[in-house]
């Protein structure tokens, strides 16, 4: 009774469909609890949690990526000049962003400075939001982009697939929507070369755990994350890696071990 007031009972009805015979009528299997429900919603929310953490740090990492490859070398005020963007529009929808931006470091720069009229690119990133930022980086000129990426070691296009899909995901996250066996369709992350049989399902969650994971590697916390979800998995043993996308020997892949 707890768990349908404080949870709610539309809420719990897709972790039920994994115990239940097709219908109509839609009947229970045998031997199923109303625990094993809760069990396999559990599951999902922690492993919300975990990606909201590790989103984190890729979304710091990035911020700081930025802000040593192109404000360091050519100032804090870089996003006032469209030649560091690919396209006219692009500069124009930042410049545009960045003068409604909203920040303790930002009013400060406004009471104390009035030139130039927008605060330094590190007061403004800490406004924007994962998406926004994602944005920033794609909306780079080639070459910015280019000395960012050596940060995370891999291709430049390959990580705006990547950023823009973690944006999805961080939403999902975000708003509470189910991870477990969702068709992610919208945003799919493009294969890395070196990684292509780690992506043969685009449209599952496995996609997402293997973008996450190597960028947290590159940005020093990959280990740990990979632990802790491969111990998220251990201690739901009603959950079916399969139903995410994971290959049946994931496990023992080198990405993994």
């Amino acid at each position: 009774m707890h768990v349908l007031e404080y949870v709610g009972y539309y809420r719990l009805l897709i972790y039920m469909r994994p115990f239940q015979r097709p219908g109509p009528p839609k009947t229970f299997l045998p031997g199923t609890t109303f625990e094993d429900v809760v069990s396999l919603y559990e599951f999902d929310r922690e492993l919300r949690l975990l990606c909201m953490d590790g989103i984190e740090r890729i979304e710091v990492a990035l911020r700081a990526a930025i802000l040593s490859q192109v404000a360091v070398p050519h100032g804090p005020h870089f996003y006032l000049d469209h030649r560091y963007f690919e396209k006219a529009e692009y500069f124009v929808e930042f410049f545009q962003a960045a003068a409604k931006a909203r920040y303790v470091g930002i009013q400060h720069y406004r009471t104390h400075y009035d030139d130039p009229p927008l605060a330094p690119i590190w007061a403004i990133m800490e406004a924007l939001t994962y998406g926004q930022l994602s944005h920033l980086f794609s909306w780079l000129a080639l070459p910015h982009r280019k000395q960012i990426a050596v940060r995370f070691g891999f291709d430049e296009t390959i990580l705006v697939s990547w950023f823009r899909s973690l944006n999805g995901l961080r939403n999902m996250c975000a708003h509470h929507n189910r991870l477990w066996n969702f068709h992610m369709v919208v945003d799919q992350p493009r294969a890395a070369k070196r990684l292509k049989a780690e992506f043969t399902s685009t449209d599952r969650f496995y996609a997402r755990a293997v973008v996450l994971s190597v960028l947290l590697e590159a940005a020093g916390h990959g280990a740990a994350w990979r632990q802790r979800l491969v111990a998220l998995l251990g201690r739901f043993p009603l959950v079916q890696p399969a139903s995410m996308g994971f290959p049946a020997d994931w496990q023992s892949r080198s990405l993994w071990t």
